[in-house]
């Protein structure tokens, strides 16, 4: 793992897009595509923007990428709560990307298992292989070391077989749908953005915590990670980690 602290949301935004460049580039040298998984929250918002503007979006081959949600409220895509509808906002319309380019995941369909299966089937359709490898998953991180949707003591959290799974979570809206671990260790870049002091005991605990990803999700993934995992904080999470390192 490597972790940088930047002095503002702006300047991590600049950090993260220029990341992706980088990544985007690799990938689409390599394999003349590149896959993202986005999220949701505040945070990624102003990243997102970025990407879609100079002098980031002519340093990307848009028309080889597809995007993808790491996890996603059971509610509509015009749902200002919806993940796909932060994206959609600050990023997807300022994109001329084809259908067939953004992969929403259908988290208001009714039957969530069969839009959990759907949206696996969909995922190795265009990456391929039994755990599909992602170029990157963006994610982010909560109080309680929740990324994606996986929360503490959730069954999720021992899911091994199945790439989606739908969760009822102790946040709001509770129902939802999220990539499970196998998916999420198995991608070639994780990028974690993370700000706000609150969040900083747990993320000590991932970073340099007895082991206990039933109590802090987020350290089940990052430790048995397969690819690179980045990690993007602001200087009031870093300041109290550094002050707990101490």
């Amino acid at each position: 793992m490597q972790t940088f602290v930047y002095p503002d949301k702006d300047t991590m935004s600049r950090e993260a897009a220029n990341y992706t460049v980088r990544v985007a580039r690799e990938a689409i040298a390599k394999r003349s595509r590149f896959s993202f998984a986005l999220s949701g929250g505040t945070t990624p918002g102003k990243f997102y923007g970025l990407l879609a503007s100079e002098p980031y979006r002519s340093q990307i081959d848009w028309s080889l990428v597809h995007l993808f949600w790491s996890d996603e409220r059971c509610v509509a895509p015009e749902d200002p709560q919806s993940n796909y509808y932060l994206a959609q906002e600050v990023l997807l319309s300022k994109l001329n990307l084809s259908p067939a380019q953004i992969h929403r995941m259908p988290a208001e369909r009714p039957d969530r298992e069969q839009a959990a299966a759907d949206y696996a089937a969909e995922i190795r359709q265009v990456l391929g292989g039994e755990v599909p490898v992602f170029d990157v998953i963006q994610l982010g991180m909560g109080p309680e070391a929740h990324t994606a949707s996986l929360f503490p003591h959730q069954p999720s959290l021992k899911e091994n077989t199945r790439l989606i799974m739908p969760v009822s979570v102790p946040k709001p809206p509770p129902d939802r749908l999220t990539f499970t671990p196998p998916l999420l260790r198995a991608a070639n870049h994780l990028l974690f953005m993370a700000t706000g002091a609150d969040k900083t005991d747990a993320l000590y605990e991932v970073l340099e915590g007895a082991d206990n990803p039933e109590e802090y999700p987020t350290q089940g993934i990052v430790r048995q990670a397969k690819g690179e995992v980045i990690w993007m904080l602001d200087p009031q999470i870093a300041q109290k980690l550094n002050a707990q390192k101490k």
